[in-house]
This record gives C-alpha cells, sequence and structure tokens, in this order.
C-alpha cells in the first residue's frame, strides 16, 4: 500500500474517503487534468480489499482509462481491462507469480494470501499473465 500511496503523490493523484451510494466501493475521476480516487471505506472488507480497490483506481489514472457509462464511444470494457492491467503489473510480475505457483502455492487463494491481495484480484492477474484458463 505505501507503494501505491507513493505514485498516486508523485503523479499528484489525491486519495479520499468518501461514502458512495450504491454498490460503488471505489471510484476515480479526472477532472481538469487532476486525478482524484475516492473509496468507500464502509465498504471496503479487508485490506486485500483496498489495496485492490486502490490500485485499480490508480491504473485509471495512470493510463487516463476513464469512461462515462452515458457515451457509447468509449467502452468501458476496454477502460476496465486497461486500469486492471495496470493494477497486475504494477503489483508483481509474471514471473514473480510463476515462483510462488512452482513454490507450491498452487489453490487461488493461497495465492491470494500471500500476495496479500483478495481472490478476484489474483484470478484477474493470473488470466492476464496467461496462467489462468477459467476453468
Amino acid at each position: 500500500m505505501e507503494q501505491l500511496i507513493k505514485t498516486a503523490q508523485d503523479n499528484d493523484i489525491l486519495i479520499v474517503d468518501m461514502r458512495m451510494k450504491g454498490k460503488q466501493g471505489a471510484m476515480s475521476q479526472c477532472t481538469d487534468g487532476m486525478c482524484i480516487i475516492a473509496i468507500d471505506p464502509h465498504k471496503v472488507k479487508s485490506i486485500a480489499d483496498r489495496k485492490e480497490k486502490t490500485v485499480h483506481e490508480l491504473g485509471h489514472c495512470m493510463t487516463g482509462a476513464f469512461y462515462d457509462a452515458t457515451c457509447p464511444v468509449i467502452p468501458r470494457g476496454r477502460c476496465e481491462h486497461r486500469a486492471t492491467a495496470w493494477a497486475v503489473t504494477h503489483t508483481f510480475t509474471r514471473r514473480t507469480l510463476i515462483k510462488a505457483i512452482r513454490s507450491g502455492l498452487t489453490e487461488l487463494w493461497q495465492l491470494a494470501d500471500h500476495f496479500n491481495v483478495t481472490e478476484h484480484f489474483m484470478k484477474d492477474a493470473l488470466t492476464y499473465y496467461e496462467l489462468y484458463n477459467g476453468e
């Protein structure tokens, strides 16, 4: 988390705690060249969940992958993929994951615990690095 906060500070990205309506637990927005990440602390389930939310939203800011739900010109899926790809590659490398797997950590939950991330994020990482095919 410290490295994520440093990355945000180095890039003038403000991270704030803010209550949000609905299921959304985090969001990022860029206005006039300034990015802000808001995280609802009431919707954060664990330290790993906060880390996932922070790094994913940081991915939106660092790649400029923003979309407007009412605008079909910029596909949401493409923006989400870019943010997730940035998040994964700035959390660990493919080589690091392979090393952990070869050491005997073969279950999704084991890898997630080892890297202090959520199982959801670990699945995204394994898929991104083509180490998981969805079976």
